[in-house]
């Protein structure tokens, strides 16, 4: 049974939404560690699903990875995903002006499908996200369970 989007996304079968709805702590927590340690860069976020209709987000555990892609590799990185060369320089303006103390810069790769977003104006900030979880750490290590 598939379950109804949230009103708050606004559009119908954008799964990316309901995917970043549910793991908002740990992606602002990579989030905001890859800008402490690495500077300004985005999160690369690789999701492994077969069938997005099928998903009960708020039950289901969808398996993903994250990397975060420092400002420099951005265009390599990019290249490997083979993304069209004329998004890169906007991408760059973006990640070069983004506030990482409030935005996450979001790049979900699925199934050879490349959704990239700016998430602005969080209820939650990365700084936030990454105290969250690491106070919670035991939460969110679910492979040792």
């Amino acid at each position: 049974m598939r379950p109804q989007d949230s009103t708050w996304q606004g559009c119908f079968g954008y799964w990316q939404n309901l995917f970043i709805c549910e793991n908002l702590l740990p992606l602002g927590h990579a989030s905001w560690l890859g800008f402490t340690t690495q500077g300004r860069g985005l999160l690369a976020c690789d999701v492994a699903i077969s069938d997005t209709g099928a998903v009960d987000w708020s039950e289901d555990v969808v398996e993903y990875s994250t990397r975060f892609v420092p400002e420099h590799e951005i265009p390599a990185y990019l290249q490997t995903l083979k993304l069209d060369r004329a998004l890169i320089a906007p991408l760059l303006d973006t990640v070069q002006t983004y506030h990482p103390d409030q935005d996450i810069v979001l790049l979900i790769h699925e199934n050879g499908q490349v959704n990239i977003n700016l998430l602005r104006h969080l209820t939650i900030s990365p700084a936030e996200c990454y105290q969250q979880v690491q106070r919670r750490w035991s939460e969110f290590q679910l492979d040792q369970v």
